[in-house]
């Protein structure tokens, strides 16, 4: 190598130095960000589980799903129940007509009022589709129009969900819809259905019934250990201890 060769190649490292600090510095800039969405993502997890913790704490149970009419009609979502629970969303409580459907003439002015309690910071903006529901139909905390009490948790109120996230939400905030458990466990892990879920790069959250705390699900996680955490009164052996332990959920952080 000739002294000229020498002298490009060390101008060359010299400058590639530079370079190098920056895009090192850029990409843990981009993951110290994705770190404080993931954190933020937990809060309306968290926020809509004290609120249904003190629903409970005056009621006796959770809300039911939603409420129905003479004919068995769905009116109202859980979501309106809840929103005393938050004293910032008091006014929208009060505007609110439980005589008329969720969608009737009334009620439809709030349509686009959602509360940023209802959607993940992960997805796109959005006023009128919450990024979190309950887990519906038989066997599940919410299995329609009836409450349920936390001694109904036979499982254990720490091995069952009570709300998870969905990305893509259609699904208007103050609809008495949410997700199906059977269809939530059909969907998992396959990106073209509708069911638990969050943006590629992390893991969906949820919130068991025993604390103020979100859960990543991973990948692994088996169709039919959701299907266990699911119910509340299944008798499955499936834990949240034991899929700790086997880190096939984890508290909080999970980038893809």
């Amino acid at each position: 190598m000739t002294n000229t060769q020498r002298d490009l190649l060390s101008w060359g490292l010299f400058l590639a130095i530079p370079f190098t600090v920056v895009i090192w510095v850029g990409v843990q800039v981009h993951l110290a960000r994705r770190d404080v969405l993931i954190s933020s993502a937990q809060i309306p997890l968290n926020q809509l589980y004290l609120a249904l913790g003190n629903y409970h704490h005056e009621y006796g149970t959770f809300p039911p799903a939603y409420v129905v009419d003479e004919n068995g009609r769905p009116m109202h979502s859980w979501r309106a129940l809840i929103l005393p629970y938050f004293e910032n969303l008091k006014d929208v409580y009060k505007q609110y007509d439980f005589s008329e459907p969720w969608d009737g003439p009334n009620n439809s002015k709030l349509a686009n009022r959602m509360p940023e309690t209802f959607r993940s910071c992960t997805e796109p903006e959005s006023k009128s589709f919450t990024n979190v529901v309950v887990l519906t139909g038989p066997g599940t905390a919410f299995p329609g129009s009836h409450a349920i009490r936390l001694e109904d948790f036979k499982d254990g109120a720490k091995n069952t969900i009570l709300l998870v996230e969905i990305k893509d939400s259609k699904i208007p905030w103050l609809a008495p819809i949410d997700l199906p458990a059977d269809e939530a466990v059909k969907a998992w892990g396959d990106p073209n259905q509708v069911g638990i879920s969050c943006v590629s790069w992390r893991r969906p959250l949820v919130v068991f019934a025993d604390r103020m705390a979100a859960f990543a699900l991973g990948k692994g996680l088996p169709p039919e250990s959701l299907r266990a955490l699911t119910t509340i009164a299944g008798n499955e052996p499936v834990t949240q201890s034991s899929l700790l332990e086997a880190k096939l959920i984890r508290k909080g952080r999970w980038i893809e």
